[in-house]
């Protein structure tokens, strides 16, 4: 399976391809004349994607908003909330509201409004980082960042439904730097493909790693060092974009993954849910999520019993190219005014 359904059904996603092709070639060009683009009167980052889900947008937007807070700034995430139900927060934005305690996380299906409001009533704020920006043109950016993974090539892709593309190849020429995810060191083939594409190489080459493990058990949390995992055997449940990249990761940790409960990206849980993890992580040594599931399941944690509950510290890793993008960081956030 290619791409979010089932190859047999190819004869019609793939026509469905081709007419959303036209609906969003339609859409680009109404956005490349300016129409429906609003300014926001502070410099604005964009961190997005061309395909659904799993680049790792989340570790990028910690790592910039961290490094604007070093520079003094005041920023704002923006995003859409994806998996946010009744008008409780989202996954993302718990995660965000816990790595970067004091950041304001700004949210809503119309940014513009939405910052909008945030900015009467929170003057300090004088830059923003859109999450999953890339699509949502209704807002002008100083900079915008597309995140590629290395490990799964865009060329390999069709548009939806017939694939993972949300836009053409061709949209990337509109990014101002391509940052590869992902990727344990440069690829010069890879690197020639995105040139190909966008006109320039990577700015920068980004991986991820655990940096520490966070074990939940008996109502006590303990941090331990990755290592901890090896020889282990553990139950996942990873409502996340791309579940294979955390499996090769508790493998490289040393561990083994004794069953897995599938759930698409952002999947809220349930008691039912809950209850059937605790009983598939019998005989295990306990029950592997990342921290968007975490957020969400911590509050009925009492119904996976004594069963560890493990969560790793994802972390960005710079392969090449951090210095780079720093200095295009900076480049638009150095003054309180629009760039041009």
């Amino acid at each position: 399976m290619n791409g979010p359904l089932p190859s047999i059904l190819n004869p019609v996603t793939v026509p469905a391809s081709w007419i959303y092709r036209i609906g969003i070639n339609r859409r680009n060009r109404r956005f490349d004349r300016g129409a429906g683009v609003s300014q926001v009167g502070i410099p604005v980052i964009s961190v997005g994607n061309l395909t659904t889900g799993g680049t790792g947008k989340t570790p990028m937007v910690q790592w910039i908003v961290e490094r604007l807070l070093d520079a003094g700034r005041s920023p704002a995430i923006c995003m859409r909330g994806y998996g946010a139900r009744d008008g409780a927060p989202g996954d993302e934005q718990l995660v965000y509201e816990e790595v970067l305690p004091g950041t304001p996380v700004v949210t809503g299906a119309n940014r513009v409004e939405a910052l909008a409001s945030h900015l009467a009533t929170g003057p300090s704020t004088d830059c923003a980082v859109l999450d999953d920006g890339f699509q949502h043109r209704w807002i002008d950016r100083d900079l915008d960042l597309v995140l590629i993974d290395a490990s799964r090539p865009l060329w390999k892709q069709r548009l939806l439904p017939a694939g993972h593309l949300r836009e053409p190849l061709s949209s990337l020429s509109r990014a101002s730097a391509i940052v590869m995810t992902h990727a344990p060191e440069v690829d010069e083939e890879l690197a020639a493909m995105v040139e190909q594409w966008h006109g320039s190489r990577p700015i920068a080459w980004t991986d991820h790693q655990w940096t520490t493990l966070q074990v939940h058990a008996g109502g006590d949390t303990v941090v331990q060092r990755t290592n901890w995992l090896s020889g282990k055997r553990v139950v996942t449940r990873l409502g996340v974009g791309h579940a294979q990249a955390v499996h090769e990761q508790i493998r490289a940790a040393g561990a083994t993954v004794a069953a897995d409960m599938h759930a698409g990206d952002h999947a809220p849980f349930d008691r039912s849910e809950l209850s059937r993890l605790a009983t598939m992580a019998e005989d295990t040594d306990g029950i592997l999520m990342t921290g968007k599931d975490w957020v969400k399941a911590r509050s009925m944690v009492d119904l996976l019993g004594e069963h560890p509950v493990i969560v790793p510290d994802l972390r960005l890793r710079f392969v090449q190219g951090q210095a780079e993008l720093l200095e295009r960081i900076e480049a638009v956030t150095s003054h309180m005014g629009r760039s041009g």
